[in-house]
């Protein structure tokens, strides 16, 4: 009987106590990684975690490589830079383990866990976070208060915003018009502006993507040769400015796509590996439209509200398309054959020998690319 007073005392105390934090909590905190491209399409939820917890102060744990993302979003008031943690195969145990007590002394009352790893589940059980929310796939998110299940079959997709707000509708929070977003800084926008051009409309081209921190997928990429093909069209045929985008990885790629491609110099504009995120960010901005893979880039001109046409093949844009799927304004190509995704569950599941992007052909882009444009002429006088 005396040894069962503490833990009632204990539950007496404690079920007040997580009441309040789950009306109220003070002190957030979002976990997700990685990549560049997953942390945008968790912004939707950070305005909702703001609108619904507007005096609560906001975290979000990023890798150094992706913490651009929510230093450029309104809603988050510090962001805790954790390394290689999350990243396949570059961290140990060790690691988590430090990451865990420094998350321990923030004290906070709520967190978000916006990735299946185990490990990073159990981060804030081991900071002490009295109420843990996040995604379920497969058992792996067993140390959550809130566990909210995702699908494990590539034949029943969801967009990864909608799972992510799923999170908020599970602790009943309002969720009004979810969107992408992501705002260059007045110093980045300036910078855009000395780079700008009188030819209209402009069109961002990226030929990248499939290349993060720990994982290779550049099958991902439609082949060089045709969008070599487009960016023909667009500067002959449509007279447009076309800029090619990329990160310092991407330089030699767009290097290849401008060989052989005779068009005048000033119709080009090459800034592969010459930007900032943040500068790409208010690039993208000034453009009438962006071409590109499942990437990154492709996110980021969906998240600075710009038309987007988004070419697919081993991924699906119905987990992974420009947000949200049903804008007018956004057009994703896919063409495969079984109707599935080859890529799921953060590998390749059964794809040997990829043809999907093949089966995207430079006429469709094409067509895409008038039809946008002729949208975009309708609505700006």
């Amino acid at each position: 009987m005396l040894l069962r007073l503490p833990f009632a005392l204990l539950d007496a105390i404690r079920g007040p106590l997580e009441r309040h934090v789950r009306q109220q909590p003070h002190s957030i905190v979002v976990i997700k990684p990685c990549c560049l491209g997953d942390l945008l399409m968790t912004t939707p939820l950070l305005a909702v975690i703001r609108c619904n917890y507007p005096r609560a102060s906001i975290a979000y744990v990023a890798s150094t490589w992706s913490r651009v993302v929510p230093e450029h979003h309104p809603a988050v008031d510090m962001v805790i830079d954790c390394g290689t943690v999350g990243l396949r195969g570059r961290s140990s145990l060790r690691d988590y383990v430090k990451l865990a007590m420094l998350l321990r002394k923030q004290r906070f009352d709520l967190a978000f866990v916006l990735d299946r790893s185990p490990l990073l589940a159990l981060l804030p059980l081991l900071a002490g976070v009295p109420r843990r929310v996040g995604l379920d796939s497969q058992g792996r998110g067993f140390s959550l208060t809130d566990r909210v299940a995702v699908s494990c079959s590539p034949a029943h997709l969801e967009h990864e915003v909608d799972s992510y707000l799923r999170l908020a509708r599970a602790l009943d929070l309002v969720v009004e018009q979810p969107r992408m977003r992501f705002e260059p800084t007045e110093q980045e926008r300036r910078a855009v502006a000395a780079t700008h051009s009188s030819f209209r409309p402009r069109v961002a081209v990226f030929p990248g993507g499939g290349s993060n921190p720990g994982m290779e997928l550049t099958a991902k990429r439609w082949p060089l040769e045709r969008y070599r093909a487009v960016v023909s069209k667009l500067i002959q045929e449509m007279h447009a400015q076309v800029v090619l985008l990329g990160g310092p990885d991407d330089v030699s790629l767009v290097q290849s796509l401008l060989d052989g491609l005779e068009v005048p110099e000033e119709a080009l504009l090459n800034l592969a590996g010459k930007t900032s995120f943040g500068q790409m960010a208010a690039q993208l901005a000034q453009c009438a439209l962006f071409i590109g893979n499942d990437s990154g880039p492709m996110h980021l001109a969906a998240a600075v509200n710009i038309p987007v046409i988004a070419i697919f093949g081993p991924t699906s844009p119905q987990e992974y398309g420009p947000y949200p799927l049903d804008d007018p304004h956004h057009i994703a190509l896919w063409h495969h054959p079984t109707g599935q995704p080859c890529f799921f569950l953060g590998k390749m599941q059964s794809c040997t020998h990829c043809t999907c992007m093949q089966a995207v052909t430079v006429d469709e882009v094409w067509h895409a690319a008038q039809r946008l444009i002729a949208q975009a002429n309708e609505v700006t006088p």
